[in-house]
């Protein structure tokens, strides 16, 4: 995990120092699914952040709970949470109660750590409003702010650095991670200006396999989306009842988006939509 810079830094390590906060960012949407509300083209990126006195911590638990579902059965599992919930691949091998209880552990996993997440949306139309506000630049590194896929990550990266400038005097410190996918595992972006706020001014992209705290920008990722499935929906069924029971704690997490309320399900209060 090494990013290229004028001084070569190994983010592995500096994760494992406890300097540094650790951000893991990975991506959702629905692409082509008429949703009530929601452009079927929409892009969101979701960043969770773990400060530095828990890195090393949650960096040892998850690969325990894939140990956990290795002794299930499972070969060389993965927390993808949207083959969980659909019980697809390996986790076909599982029935709904026992997949369900993965999403009670990684609920518990975030509110005991009390994890802050920001998501960052655009689809077309609302890309074309924020390029009508001012002039931006053509690219954030390989990212294009023409792209609105691209400038939902460039905004969520950006609204990260906002996030560390706003606390510990504005002397913190990140390593940030990104699923792969726009770029390869093993890519980096780097920009002198990121410095020092994002260590060596690298954004790294990696597998979750490699850097497995990734999994948990995952699932905060599909708690999101399917919240904004769900709060559309005229019936709730019990299993989507007992989904929303399960992950409402974890709502309480995400910092920079709008509490709404499910149809069909009065007893939650405060229900969050991942809108820019």
């Amino acid at each position: 995990m090494i990013a290229p810079t004028s001084k070569t830094v190994n983010l592995a390590t500096e994760l494992r120092s406890g300097r540094h906060y650790g951000v893991f960012i990975d991506d959702t949407g629905s692409p082509g699914l008429l949703t009530p509300g929601l452009h079927a083209q929409r892009k969101s990126w979701v960043a969770v952040i773990i400060p530095p006195h828990q890195i090393i911590e949650v960096m040892d638990q998850i690969p325990q709970a894939l140990s956990f579902l290795q002794e299930l059965g499972l070969r060389d599992p993965e927390l993808h949470f949207t083959e969980i919930w659909g019980g697809r691949g390996e986790f076909s091998k599982l029935d709904m109660q026992q997949r369900l209880s993965i999403f009670r552990f990684m609920a518990y996993i975030f509110t005991t750590y009390k994890f802050q997440v920001l998501v960052q949306t655009f689809d077309p139309i609302n890309m074309v409003e924020i390029q009508n506000s001012t002039n931006w630049p053509e690219s954030f590194g390989p990212l294009k702010f023409s792209n609105h896929e691209d400038l939902a990550l460039i905004f969520a990266l950006l609204r990260v650095r906002l996030h560390l400038k706003g606390i510990e005097d504005g002397n913190a410190t990140a390593c940030v991670v990104v699923d792969e996918g726009r770029l390869n595992s093993g890519a980096s972006i780097v920009l002198p200006g990121l410095d020092p706020t994002f260590c060596a001014g690298a954004i790294l992209f990696a597998s979750s396999k490699l850097v497995h705290p990734i999994q948990l920008a995952d699932f905060a990722a599909f708690v999101m989306n399917r919240w904004q499935l769900l709060r559309v929906k005229d019936n709730l069924n019990e299993l989507d009842k007992t989904f929303l029971e399960i992950v409402s704690p974890v709502t309480e997490c995400f910092i920079n988006i709008d509490s709404v309320k499910v149809h069909g399900f009065p007893n939650t209060s405060s229900i969050r939509q991942g809108l820019s």
